[in-house]
This record gives structure tokens, C-alpha cells and sequence, in this order.
């Protein structure tokens, strides 16, 4: 039993930290086996997260005026993940500038960052300050559930993409990672999020459930558009989605609240 609680504490660690900042001291492993087996706790990483940031801009918000709650919010949110899936949609977004699949994807290796990639951190930055601030004008409660929905659900739907989607580069060292994600995984990832979806609902009465299809949906779209660009899924992209499904999981609240 003991041991089955410390396996299960290092795969969750090592969730814990390929997704975010947090310290995680000796229980994680960079065994790829490992790393493909934790995607089950990406929802659970999400939810960590997402909890960290709706205490804070609770916090923020009941000391400061909204929007600057929201602004620290969003610089913490920076601190825990490090920009990890910013830099991703940073560098999907500069490839729109190449037309040939090798030079999208050379672009995408290149650590620096275009006019592409700066205007879609800017847009992307803008767009959740936006939200989030028209959410905390209909109620704390509703905006914080859909802020932990938002990071639970485009962790749940990096694992759709790399469970469906093939790599398109062969050489890439988390290509790995992403074929040991199983159809197995995928049930396991998406239970996962069902129940936290489920927990959530307990504190507000808007329809948490209807939020996982729109980011099924979204994921699709994203995948679609990936294959047709790179050929399959990258790195990069799983960040890109990542970030897509969080902007429009609050914008499908926004829209639903209206």
C-alpha cells in the first residue's frame, strides 16, 4: 500500500513538474515511461493551478480594484508555469509566416520571438484580462469556477492531442512521451477531469459539464489546423492548444452568462 502511495506521489510529481514551477523536491522521475503514465494528473496539475490562481485573485480582489486583481493574477499565473504553454502558442504562431512544413517547423525551433508570436502573447494576455475582468463583474463564484474549469480542461486537452495525433517530428525527444499516451491514458485523463468538473459544480450552479465538449471541440479544430500545418503535433502546438482552450473555455462562460 505504502509503496503504491509513493509510485503514485512521484507520478504526480512528475506531472507536477513538467507542467509548472512548483518544487517538487524528490518526487518526481525523468524517466519518459513515467512522464507518459502522468498525463492521468494533468487535469489534477491544472486543477492545482487553477486553485492557486482563483485563492489569489480572491485574494487580489478583495483588497484592490478588479482590474489590478486581475493583472496580478495573470503575472502569478506567468510564475507558476513559467510561461511553459505561452512560449508554445509564441512560436505555432510564428511559423504562420513560412509556407513549407520544414520551415514551420524550423521556425518553431528558433528561441526567438517574431512579430506573429509577440502579437499573439499580446492578444493572448489582453483576451484573458478581458474575460476574466467581465466574469468578475457577474460574481467571484462564477469567475473563479470557470478560471480552475479553464486550466483543468486545456491540461485534459493536451492528452486528447497527443493520444489522437501522431508527432511530426520523428527525431523530437518527447515523441517518446507522446506514444507511450494511450487510449488508456486518454480514459483514465478524461475521468479524471470529469470528476474534478464534477467537484466543481457542487460550488456553482453553471453547467460545468457543457464546457467539455466545447473544449473537445476546440481541440479538434486545433488538431486539424496542426496536421494541415506541421503535418501532426508538436511541442510547441500541445502549448498553443493549451492556451487556445483556456481563452475560449472563459469565452463560452462570458457568452453563456450573456
Amino acid at each position: 500500500m505504502l509503496q503504491h502511495v509513493k509510485e503514485q506521489s512521484i507520478i504526480f510529481g512528475t506531472a507536477l513538474m513538467f507542467l509548472t514551477r512548483l518544487p517538487v523536491g524528490r518526487f518526481c522521475s525523468g524517466d519518459a515511461t513515467v512522464l507518459s503514465v502522468s498525463v492521468r494528473y494533468f487535469p489534477l496539475v491544472g486543477a492545482v493551478v487553477g486553485c492557486l490562481l482563483a485563492a489569489s485573485l480572491g485574494v487580489f480582489h478583495h483588497i484592490l480594484p478588479t482590474t489590478v486583481a486581475v493583472f496580478l493574477m495573470l503575472v502569478l499565473s506567468v510564475r507558476l508555469t513559467g510561461a511553459f504553454h505561452e512560449d508554445g502558442l509564441a512560436d505555432v504562431a510564428d511559423s504562420a509566416g513560412a509556407f513549407s512544413v520544414d520551415r514551420k517547423l524550423e521556425i518553431m525551433r528558433d528561441s526567438r520571438v517574431g512579430t506573429y508570436g509577440a502579437l499573439a502573447l499580446i492578444l493572448l494576455v489582453l483576451g484573458k484580462f478581458v474575460l476574466l475582468t467581465e466574469l468578475l463583474s457577474v460574481g467571484i463564484n462564477v469567475c473563479l469556477v470557470a478560471l480552475i474549469s479553464s486550466h483543468v480542461l486545456s491540461r485534459w486537452g493536451s492528452v486528447l492531442l497527443m493520444a489522437t495525433e501522431p508527432y511530426a517530428r520523428p527525431e523530437a525527444a518527447n515523441k517518446v512521451v507522446a506514444e507511450g499516451v494511450t487510449s488508456k491514458r486518454l480514459f483514465e485523463t478524461t475521468l479524471t477531469a470529469i470528476m474534478l468538473l464534477a467537484l466543481l459544480g457542487i460550488f456553482s450552479s453553471m453547467l460545468v459539464f457543457a464546457l467539455l465538449p466545447v473544449a473537445a471541440l476546440t481541440t479538434v479544430l486545433c488538431a486539424k489546423r496542426f496536421k494541415h500545418a506541421f503535418g501532426g503535433i508538436t511541442g510547441d502546438c500541445l502549448g498553443a492548444a493549451n492556451q487556445i482552450i483556456e481563452i475560449v473555455v472563459l469565452l463560452s462562460v462570458v457568452a453563456y452568462l450573456q
